[in-house]
C-alpha cells in the first residue's frame, strides 16, 4: 500500500533529538505513512540511529549524502517521498500523535492539495509554551487571504507529492530563510487550500538560534529576499512582497547595520549591493498607506530607506545605514534567563495544559527512543 503521507527529516548532527522526532511519527495513528531520514553528512551518531530505526521499521528509510545544506536535504527527501502529501519535520521537534490523520483528513474533505496547521513553540528548560502563529479552521481559502502572507515555513504545511512535480518545486540552497522561497512558490500556484484547526506540531525553541556569523546573515539571510521578490512580482502578489519587506528586510538591516563598522565595514558595501537588487524595479508608491490600505499599513521610518534605494541614491543609502547603525548601538537589556526566572516559567508552565501536553508527549516519546534504541540514545545525550 502506498503511503498517504511521506514525513521528511532533514539531520545534520541531531543524534540527540532525532530519535524523539522519528518516534513521533511511528506513533501516529494514521498508519499509512513513510518516513525519510536525510543524513546531511553528519559526523555524530545521527547516520546509526537512522539505520536503526530504519531495521526496526519498514516505513523508514534512510538517505545519506554529503552535506548540502538544509535546502538540499530537504529536497532529496522530496525527492525520494513515495506518499500522496509530503511534509518536513526538523530533527529537533515532533509531531502530535494526531498529525498526519488531522492534517489529511482537511485534505481530502476539501479536495485541496496543500493544507496548513498549527504549532506549539515550547522550551526545554521551561515547558513554557506558546501558539505559533494561530489560526482558526478555513476551508478552501487562497492566497489572497491576507492571513497566509505569513505562513511561510514548510514545516506547518502538508503538501500534496503531484502538485509539487507539477511545478517543479526546488528547495534553494540559502542557509537561513530558504523555506520562504519554497513556501510562496507554493502558495502562488496553488490555488485553493485550507485550515487545519489542531496544533500537530511541536517546535523546539532553545537552540534555534542560526548564530550571528555576518556573512551568513548577508550572504544567505539578507540574499534571499531576491528570490521573494522574484517569485512575488512574477506571480502579481505585490502586498505580500511589501509586507515581508517592511516586516522582514527592515528588521534584518536594523540588526545588522550597527555591526558593519571596524573589520566588518566591507560588509556594508555587499549589503547595499544586494539591497538594490531586492529593491530594482520596485515602485514608491507600493510601500505607501494609499496603495497598502486596506489589508496594510505603511512604516514610515523604512521610508527613506525605500526611497534611496528605489532611487539607487547610493549617498541616501549610506546615510540611511548610518541612522540604523547610530540606533542600533544601544545598551543591552538586562539579562532575564536567570534561575528564578527560569523556575517561575517552570512554576507557570505546571498550571498551562498546553505545556503538560507537549512535556508528556516528549517524555512519552523519548521513552520509546530509549527502549528502541537501547545503548545506543539516551535522552542525556
Amino acid at each position: 500500500m502506498s503511503p498517504k503521507l511521506s514525513i521528511v527529516i532533514p539531520t545534520y548532527n541531531m543524534e540527540k533529538w532525532l530519535p524523539v522526532a522519528v518516534e513521533s511519527c511511528l506513533a501516529q495513528t494514521e498508519p499509512a505513512i513513510e518516513v525519510i531520514i536525510v543524513n546531511d553528512g553528519s559526523s555524530d551518531a545521527s547516520p546509526q540511529i537512522a539505520d536503526a530505526y530504519a531495521a526496526s521499521d519498514d516505513r523508514v528509510r534512510v538517505v545519506h549524502q554529503e552535506n548540502k545544506g538544509l535546502g538540499g536535504a530537504r529536497q532529496a527527501g522530496q525527492d525520494a517521498a513515495q506518499g500522496e502529501f509530503i511534509t518536513w519535520l526538523d530533527a529537533d521537534d515532533f509531531l502530535h500523535e494526531k498529525a498526519a490523520e488531522d492534517m489529511l483528513g482537511v485534505a481530502y474533505r476539501d479536495d485541496v492539495k496543500m493544507v496548513c496547521g498549527n504549532a506549539v513553540v515550547f522550551s526545554d528548560k521551561t515547558f513554557n509554551t506558546r501558539r505559533y502563529f494561530y489560526k482558526e479552521p478555513v476551508a478552501k481559502t487562497t492566497f489572497a487571504n491576507p492571513a497566509y502572507w505569513k505562513s511561510k515555513v514548510v514545516w506547518r504545511w502538508i503538501l500534496q507529492v503531484d502538485f509539487l512535480k507539477s511545478i517543479n518545486l526546488k528547495h534553494p540552497h540559502y542557509k537561513l530563510s530558504q523555506d520562504v522561497c519554497s513556501m510562496y512558490e507554493a502558495l502562488t500556484q496553488v490555488g485553493e487550500f485550507s485550515q487545519c484547526g489542531s496544533f500537530f506540531y511541536y517546535f523546539r525553541q532553545d537552540h534555534k538560534s542560526p548564530g550571528n556569523e555576518l556573512s551568513r546573515e548577508v550572504e544567505h539571510q539578507l540574499a534571499h529576499f531576491c528570490e521573494v521578490k522574484r517569485i512575488l512580482v512574477e506571480a502579481e502578489t505585490i502586498k505580500p512582497l511589501i509586507k515581508y519587506l517592511m516586516e522582514n528586510y527592515f528588521r534584518d538591516i536594523k540588526k545588522i547595520a550597527p555591526r558593519l563598522v571596524g573589520a566588518d565595514a566591507h560588509w556594508r558595501e555587499r549589503c547595499i549591493d544586494i539591497s538594490l537588487e531586492i529593491f530594482d524595479g520596485l515602485q514608491p508608491e507600493w510601500f505607501r498607506d494609499e496603495y497598502l490600505a486596506p489589508e496594510l499599513k505603511s512604516t514610515p521610518a523604512m521610508l527613506p530607506l525605500v526611497d534611496a534605494l528605489i532611487a539607487r541614491d547610493i549617498q541616501a543609502i549610506h546615510a540611511e545605514f548610518d541612522v540604523w547603525r547610530d540606533k542600533g548601538r544601544k545598551v543591552s537589556a538586562p539579562d532575564k534567563d536567570n534561575a528564578f526566572h527560569t523556575m517561575r516559567r517552570r512554576i507557570k508552565a505546571m498550571f498551562k495544559p498546553m505545556s503538560r501536553d507537549a512535556r508528556s508527549h516528549l517524555r512519552g516519546y523519548e521513552a520509546r527512543a530509549s527502549k528502541r534504541l537501547g545503548a545506543l540514545w539516551s535522552p542525556k545525550m
